[in-house]
């Protein structure tokens, strides 16, 4: 079977921008024949997250997070649909999704490295899977709950930097309401500079004379709780308590040009790649 495919073509050097030029779309074959265990499925949609500028790099600059390697096919979260199985428990017809979801078009996937997907938690709108009812989702609900120090009926104020984002148009729907959470600099991600960057000494002195705390937070920490918060999201989205924004493109081909657009702020919401379907 011939399918198409994105690699890394070359890598924009760790204070450079990248460009649709750092990405090359090839036609590559895919055996069909499976071992056991394995699937085949037909990749719906593809998500382009900030953190990705990293894995561009020769070092990722966190033990977490693997750089993409040259002329190999990249990978980001994805959701597909299952075509042919010989994994016991995932069967044709099944939607999954992965955090390691290769950027083609047709894939061959471990079974026990999926996680099947019920529809009607996003009223069939899939893609929400990739942001709301995701990853994205869960980091501005646990961001907020075990960081941002919300006391109901505390008149506070929440300031969110990056409000126009996929998790910022989120967190800030979740507090009717000084701290920082610090999660995600899209700003500094062209920048070969330590995680989290250092701040002006000018703006260190501020922080200490208000007392304003400053906190790094990173949703993987937080597994045991993703099940109840995406249970959560899930039923703000469909009582329309959460209101969703999201950019799509079409098509396999311009994957590079949307994680180009989202790294220069052209998306609102959740960037997504709608491959098939």
């Amino acid at each position: 079977m011939k399918v198409k495919r994105v690699v890394l073509a070359s890598r924009p050097g760790n204070d450079g921008e990248p460009t649709t030029e750092n990405f090359h779309l090839e036609e590559t074959d895919l055996t069909e024949e499976l071992m056991d265990g394995q699937v085949v499925t037909q990749t719906l949609y593809i998500s382009v997250d900030p953190y990705l500028r990293c894995r561009m790099n020769d070092d990722t600059g966190a033990d977490y997070i693997l750089p993409w390697k040259i002329s190999e096919v990249l990978d980001s979260g994805g959701i597909g649909v299952v075509e042919k199985s010989r994994h016991s428990h995932i069967k044709p017809g099944d939607i999954v999704t992965n955090f390691n979801w290769p950027w083609q078009t047709t894939c061959v996937l471990e079974g026990n490295a999926l996680t099947k997907l019920d529809p009607s938690l996003v009223d069939g709108h899939l893609s929400h899977f990739l942001g709301v009812v995701g990853l994205t989702g869960l980091t501005a609900f646990l961001g907020v709950k075990e960081k941002g120090h919300v006391i109901p009926g505390g008149n506070q104020t929440m300031v969110v930097s990056g409000a126009a984002g996929a998790c910022g148009s989120l967190a800030g729907q979740m507090t009717k309401n000084s701290h920082i959470i610090l999660c995600g600099q899209i700003s500094q991600y062209n920048k070969d500079v330590p995680y989290p960057p250092p701040l002006h000494p000018q703006t260190e002195d501020i922080l200490k004379e208000r007392n304003i705390t400053r906190e790094r937070f990173m949703v993987l920490n937080y597994a045991d709780q993703h099940e109840m918060a995406l249970q959560q999201l899930s039923q703000w989205l469909r009582t329309g308590e959460l209101k969703v924004k999201e950019t799509l493109v079409q098509g396999i081909e311009n994957t590079a040009g949307a994680f180009v657009s989202m790294m220069k702020g052209g998306n609102l919401g959740k960037q997504v790649v709608q491959i098939s379907g």
